[in-house]
């Protein structure tokens, strides 16, 4: 008989801390509680859920459409996301837990895309932080119904990435890829609660959007007018005409300047080609064909040559780690 993994595997309860106070949590029955008795989460079909308190607008729309959806697009020819994710799965490597026990968190995971190279890779701790329980459910429904086996190595949870549930020090690594940029003015406190999680020899992955990347981006899809703004603003828009999602971005110095003055030694700056904006909108407006379908394997392969060695980015990817 095929044993039927827990809803929540034992090991993440050395982990789950409650998001105001840091202390620690038992489990009663579908609840998560403090040593007083008092409710902090619940547990609902296999995902921990915390109240996701700062509902800014980009949280809003974010939670309505359900989240991200990845994993569709992820296979889209020549979307921006399906070339993109090959480019972000080479750049795990640089963050590898030297034990398949170490803990690796994925803040901003939304449905599992840079979460499941980790399973695949036989690691057996791997935390996926969500501000909408939906993607992480998808996620979830996949591995279930293809590897059923991981579900007692993951542990999802829905919470805001400025709260985030968990115990000081205990990550290996922690990656936020194209997450923290959301968070705006509050971009800062995303990432010290990042830096809070890492062990002391743990490695934070950072993907962040470029500056020069995001006006290109802002021409391209919004016209010259958002573009000037947003050379002024440093507020790049994009989503849905009625419904913006906002989001900052960097130049390189400006980024390692930020991480340092949190605490953070930066160890590789790279990134994701602004390619993949120029060819994501060429397929938008139908100007690649299905006969450069042919052409994919090495579009692919260059965008993985540039991120290593180009420097035009549409994000900066940065590897740190605890400034000693």
């Amino acid at each position: 008989m095929t044993r039927v993994p827990a809803d929540i595997a034992d090991w993440a309860f050395d982990l789950l801390r409650c998001p105001e106070s840091g202390d620690a949590l038992r489990r009663d029955r579908d609840r998560l509680v403090l040593a007083n008795g008092s409710e902090v989460g619940r547990i609902e079909d296999g995902i921990v859920r915390f109240p996701v308190l700062v509902a800014d607008d980009n949280v809003r729309i974010y939670r309505k459409l359900g989240g991200a959806h990845f994993w569709e697009r992820a296979n889209a020819g020549y979307a921006m996301s399906a070339l993109d994710t090959p480019v972000y799965h080479d750049f795990l490597q640089d963050v590898r837990p030297a034990s398949p026990d170490g803990v690796i968190v994925d803040v901003g995971g939304g449905d599992g895309r840079n979460s499941r190279p980790w399973l695949e890779k036989g690691y057996r701790r791997v935390v996926v932080v969500d501000a909408t329980a939906e993607g992480l459910a998808r996620f979830r429904t996949r591995i279930g119904k293809d590897h059923p086996e991981w579900l007692d190595h993951i542990l999802l949870i829905e919470a805001d990435a400025r709260r985030l549930p968990l115990k000081a020090g205990c990550a290996d690594t922690v990656i936020a890829v194209e997450s923290l940029f959301y968070l705006n003015d509050d971009y800062e406190l995303g990432l010290r609660q990042c830096k809070a999680l890492l062990a002391p020899h743990g490695r934070l992955l950072l993907s962040e959007r470029d500056y020069e990347g995001g006006l290109l981006l802002q021409l391209l899809y919004q016209g010259v007018a958002k573009m000037i703004e947003a050379s002024h603003t440093r507020a790049v828009v994009d989503g849905l005409a009625h419904e913006p999602m906002i989001s900052r971005c960097f130049t390189e110095p400006e980024l390692i300047a930020l991480l340092s003055a949190n605490g953070l030694a930066v160890q590789s700056v790279q990134g994701i080609s602004l390619f993949s904006v120029v060819l994501g909108w060429l397929r938008n407006r139908q100007l690649i064909g299905d006969g450069d379908a042919v052409h994919l394997p090495a579009v692919r392969a260059m965008l993985g040559k540039l991120g290593r060695e180009g420097r035009m980015r549409r994000c900066h990817i940065v590897v740190a780690g605890l400034r000693t």
